[in-house]
């Protein structure tokens, strides 16, 4: 990937997957450099929820029940999940990538907790104002894998390189269809709609200087241009073990913006097991387990102070939903707050665009 910069125009050169030549036309939107700084500003911890598409139950969570998913080894049906966002109802297609490799083969894969924890370490990267880029007017990132690699590296998820090539072919080759109840379209893309990649000979030539580029969804590219992200604790959210616990950690940091000793939230099982996209066991008990460790790792990581639950039985006094009550940790409240003031300000510093949500 090269840059050139002429006169007043300032453009982007590199080839995509399939070897092809692509131009990109750099922008420099002032938003962009507000969702690249957070308050308190000398903070490093700090990323970005974005509005809908993180609410989007995208990824997959067990490669096991992947594997056994696929037709003769190679190929995926399409998922489909149904999920509600601010109480409205949408529906998710997820078509699966085809990877073709060196000798022919062919294999599918739905976007995984990989995936995940690559896209975050990317938009992670992005905030840093010299990767950070809006090219054709799209929110994406310049790295080198070396830096990617590293970023994940120290946040416990080591991935070597061949793995996070193929990573981020799979965010580029899969699709996500995004429709609310109605059938109404929302949204057909995939993770990164462009990914310019180096080549295997440049990487191994200049490992730390060899750069790739990522287009963001058009989901963040919506949400940078009109102020709908918000301020979350990157460092803890990259800590958990369970995936189940980084999507908790992330919906409390974007919906629970009035959490408080007084406010507890409250939420249900099922909503849990709908909202999250993971795959749900058939006997109450087991899923009520599953949530039940998340919440302790939420506890432990200084998110939830403390947790009740109201079990809602049916015939047989079989379980037939659960809720629970959440009460947000003094250092939740505290990054909360933190976020609050961070979304004024961004309210006060472009407040013709700004859609912010009521705090």
């Amino acid at each position: 990937m090269s840059e050139n910069t002429t006169g007043k125009t300032d453009r982007v050169k590199g080839k995509n997957v399939h070897g092809q030549v692509v131009v990109l036309t750099r922008s420099k939107p002032e938003q962009l450099g507000l969702f690249q700084t957070f308050l308190p500003e000398e903070e490093e911890k700090y990323s970005n929820t974005i509005e809908l598409y993180d609410a989007v139950p995208k990824y997959f969570s067990h490669s096991r029940g992947m594997a056994a998913l696929r037709e003769s080894g190679k190929y995926l049906p399409i998922l489909e999940r149904a999920f509600e966002h601010r109480g409205e109802g949408y529906k998710v297609q997820i078509h699966p990538a085809r990877i073709r490799y060196k000798d022919k083969r062919e294999k599918e894969f739905y976007p995984s907790q990989r995936e995940e924890l690559v896209e975050e370490a990317l938009r992670k990267i992005a905030c840093d104002h010299l990767n950070g880029v809006y090219l054709n007017d799209q929110a994406g990132v310049q790295f080198t894998l070396y830096e990617l690699r590293q970023e994940l590296v120290a946040r416990g998820h080591a991935i070597n390189v061949p793995d996070l090539i193929e990573s981020l072919k799979v965010g580029n080759l899969a699709t996500i269809s995004v429709q609310k109840a109605d059938g109404t379209g929302v949204m057909q893309a995939s993770i990164f709609p462009l990914l310019l990649i180096v080549s295997r000979e440049e990487w191994l030539k200049q490992p730390k200087q060899a750069r790739c580029y990522v287009q963001f969804n058009p989901l963040v590219t919506a949400s940078i241009d009109r102020l709908t992200y918000r301020q979350f604790d990157y460092l803890t959210y990259m800590s958990y073990k369970h995936r189940l616990s980084r999507w908790l950690h992330k919906r409390l940091s974007h919906n629970y913006t009035q959490a408080g000793l007084l406010h507890p939230y409250t939420i249900r099982m099922s909503t849990i097991l709908r909202d999250s996209g993971v795959p749900q066991k058939e006997r109450g008990n087991d899923n009520a387990r599953e949530i039940e460790k998340t919440l302790k790792e939420l506890h432990g990581k200084r998110v939830l102070m403390a947790f009740d639950k109201e079990i809602l039985l049916g015939l047989r006094h079989k379980i037939i939903d659960i809720k629970y009550t959440l009460r947000p940790d003094l250092d939740f409240v505290s990054e909360t707050k933190k976020a609050n003031a961070r979304a004024i300000r961004l309210s006060k510093a472009l407040p013709e665009r700004a859609v912010l949500l009521s705090l």
